[in-house]
């Protein structure tokens, strides 16, 4: 766990969520005026088995800010657990089972998770994408020993959390984006750590980005057709895998023709470019990932894509 400047303790039976919000949230920065919120993550372990078992809560992590998005404290921890780690969960997260087994109880982390917000009298936790519903179906699924007291303190801050990303993306006239793309769309680097602390810091600095500075049009412009084409070209992809029944005329036609499609810059040449290869060859390709395909289309106007660290 990590924390900084932490307040005295109140007591955790009070009711953290003291204010009702039952209206949209545009611009964030305004209400932190007169508020302190939360910007939250959590990873979690997810089956490898179609129609397996929902996901299990792994880790959870905060930080919390006041006005203009300045911080007060931070808060991370894993959550204790027995269950074996697929080899795709540890590559992208980093979390080993060692990491899990040493940490604490669900029931201690839930609880320092609210006093942390109601030391520093937090009235919104925001989030990008399904963790409220994660945390939800968690609670059902696996926390069925826990005390009420734990539970009651886990409901309130499922009441406090408010997935922002469909506002936020309407606000953007963007479709549903994830972290990495908004932080490359805003100059914020072109990593996603799969931290959940790391990640809640990388939500609050794209919102503080997008409601303060805002984001360049020409930046949407490119993510609104790199959305679209990837769409198309992934609608289109028949063949995964080399034919292994091709006779060396088709190969040899094929590779002719892929020669020409080369010549056309279109995403329905470059689909069908692609399902050629694969059949032939056995190179699979994949679409450009945005970072790519951005520096791609910044090339045609001289423009470059920058990482936040570069002078």
């Amino acid at each position: 766990m990590a924390k900084i400047r932490k307040k005295p303790k109140k007591s955790i039976n009070k009711n953290i969520n003291k204010k009702s919000f039952t209206q949209s949230t545009p611009n964030i920065a305004e209400k932190l005026d007169n508020e302190m919120v939360a910007f939250l993550d959590t990873e979690f372990l997810t089956s490898q088995i179609k129609g397996g078992p929902p996901a299990k809560l792994v880790s959870v992590g905060f930080v919390v800010c006041g006005k203009n998005f300045e911080e007060v404290t931070r808060f991370h921890s894993y959550i204790y657990a027995e269950d074996k780690l697929h080899d795709r969960f540890q590559e992208m997260t980093g979390i080993e089972r060692k990491d899990l087994l040493s940490a604490p109880d669900y029931e201690l982390v839930m609880e320092e998770v609210a006093e942390q917000l109601e030391a520093w009298e937090v009235s919104r936790i925001y989030v990008w994408g399904p963790d409220k519903y994660v945390i939800q179906r968690d609670l059902l699924e696996y926390r069925k020993d826990i005390s009420k007291r734990t539970r009651k303190i886990v409901n309130r801050i499922l009441r406090m959390i408010k997935d922002i990303e469909g506002t936020y993306s309407a606000k953007l006239d963007l479709q549903s984006a994830g972290i990495g793309s908004l932080k490359i769309i805003c100059g914020l680097g072109t990593e996603v750590s799969h931290n959940a602390l790391d990640d809640a810091v990388d939500l609050k600095n794209i919102i503080r980005h997008i409601d303060l500075k805002g984001c360049s049009e020409h930046m949407l412009q490119i993510m609104k057709k790199y959305t679209s084409e990837k769409e198309v070209y992934y609608r289109l992809r028949r063949f995964r895998e080399k034919w292994d029944d091709v006779s060396e005329g088709i190969q040899e036609k094929s590779l002719s023709l892929l020669k020409e499609l080369g010549k056309v810059d279109t995403v329905e040449a470059r689909a069908l470019r692609d399902d050629l290869l694969v059949m032939c060859t056995g190179e699979a390709m994949a679409f450009p990932t945005l970072e790519e395909y951005i520096q791609k289309e910044n090339a045609k106007t001289g423009k470059v894509i920058r990482d936040k660290n570069d002078k």
